[in-house]
């Protein structure tokens, strides 16, 4: 989920080329409980894999975490396995604009501009901006007063997580690498248009959803890089449990915003709709989804179940 909606702000952003404010416990959060059948920690090497079967396919799903630090190592060996032979490789739903999307990205992005009104309101949360920006962005560091705070936070987020050298990109590039020395082309499940979600998303959010997306924003950049790279550790052993306790503070905000959590809910649908397409082909296949949507009640690995389909833990 992080990566579709990141890549929504990146689009937009692109077409010009420690809790001050609690998240509302009402929250409607598609991935908030896990199955713990589901959360067993790997007995092979490296991240932990779930099987999907049938009488002739099997189809091996490995899950991700949202961002690796930058150089870290991990055993491939089972992937490169599976790899060998594997009639597809899926990756998580993307959304993609085209070049005829360009004028109208214009347009939503010039409307995110803002009058700084919301920093005399909230002189506190202001000046924590003031610091963040501040250290990752040290030659532009008043760049952040003349956007809303939604944009605000898009853009806090991507910039602490270069700056502590967190690779939203990974392992997904090392995997799509590996996929085509093994002949086979990484495709996605679902390609989404990204125009329809990123007005609902610029068009509908209140200031107030910014502010709290803000405050979570720096609530996690405050805790600092160390929890998502213990997370990131413990995901490339194959410690399920402790991958899963990285920080969710941006989820969080995310799904503050109009149409996010539909996002969500359409995403899981979508992977395990093509995890189980992927069953009618004998054969073997490889699958690459978000960790915690795969174990989420409700979530991937839960849909498939539910429709009578073998799933086998990495503890099997």
């Amino acid at each position: 989920m992080r990566s579709i909606l990141t890549g929504l702000a990146l689009a937009l952003a692109a077409a010009t080329g420690a809790h001050a404010q609690a998240v509302s416990p009402l929250i409607d959060d598609p991935q908030a409980n896990v199955v713990e059948a589901l959360v067993v920690s790997a007995k092979l090497p490296g991240p932990a894999w779930w099987r999907v079967t049938d009488a002739d396919t099997t189809v091996y799903v490995l899950g991700t975490p949202g961002a690796l630090p930058k150089g870290m190592s991990w055993d491939t060996s089972v992937l490169e396995r599976r790899l060998d032979g594997a009639f597809a490789v899926l990756t998580q739903p993307v959304a993609r604009a085209g070049l005829t999307d360009v004028p109208a990205m214009l347009k939503l992005r010039k409307s995110l501009k803002g009058d700084g009104a919301w920093a005399r309101r909230s002189p506190a949360l202001a000046a924590r901006l003031q610091r963040a920006w501040t250290a990752v962005e040290p030659k532009d560091p008043d760049g952040w007063k003349d956007w809303k705070p939604l944009l605000v936070a898009l853009q806090l987020d991507g910039k602490a997580d270069r700056k502590a050298e967190l690779q939203s990109s990974e392992p997904e590039k090392t995997i799509a690498r590996l996929a085509r020395q093994h002949r086979t082309k990484p495709r996605p499940a679902q390609v989404y248009k990204a125009m329809p979600m990123i007005k609902t998303l610029v068009r509908e959010h209140t200031e107030e959803a910014g502010l709290v997306c803000l405050s979570e924003t720096l609530d996690t950049i405050d805790a600092g890089p160390e929890p998502q790279r213990a997370a990131a550790r413990a995901w490339a052993q194959g410690q399920v449990r402790a991958a899963l306790a990285e920080s969710r503070s941006a989820e969080r905000c995310e799904l503050l915003l109009p149409g996010v959590n539909e996002i969500v809910r359409r995403q899981m649908d979508d992977e395990a709709t093509a995890i189980a397409e992927l069953l009618k082909t004998p054969g073997h296949a490889v699958a690459i989804f978000p960790m915690r949507g795969l174990v989420a009640e409700n979530g991937v690995l839960d849909k498939l179940r539910a429709r009578g389909i073998t799933v086998r833990t990495p503890g099997d």
